[in-house]
């Protein structure tokens, strides 16, 4: 089943090249370099994955976070990603894990694209 995924990361090749890779998949991705530009296209349509950058131009990933969640809370809570620094080591988040409150998953960079894919199909997937 293909999703709707918002990519947030100020580095345009990244995010550039995680649409062209997902997109191939099948899932509808959409892109924003900004938080603010992230708000605009929650409000004009909903996702189901989040994958948000740590740092960016406007605001953190973390702060966006539940932004982002409430302005879709009549659709469903997406699934959240966050994509970590440099050399931070990819995990699923632990329910106690007050460092990434509200990610299902924490991504290091470089995003090692098999777990990507791993993650995007399983939550794809009708349980």
């Amino acid at each position: 089943m293909p999703l709707h995924i918002l990519v947030v990361d100020d580095n345009q090749e990244a995010t550039e090249l995680l649409q062209e890779l997902l997109s191939m998949e099948g899932h509808v991705v959409r892109t924003a370099s900004t938080g603010q530009e992230a708000t605009a296209l929650i409000r004009q349509q909903p996702v189901q994955v989040l994958m948000l950058d740590q740092h960016l131009p406007d605001t953190t990933g973390a702060n966006l976070l539940p932004e982002l969640q409430a302005l879709q809370a009549s659709h469903g809570a997406p699934r959240a990603i966050a994509v970590a620094v440099t050399g931070a080591v990819s995990h699923s988040r632990n329910p106690g894990d007050a460092q990434w409150p509200g990610f299902d998953h924490v991504l290091g960079k470089p995003i090692d694209f098999d777990a990507l894919d791993a993650l995007i199909a399983r939550w794809s997937t009708p349980s």
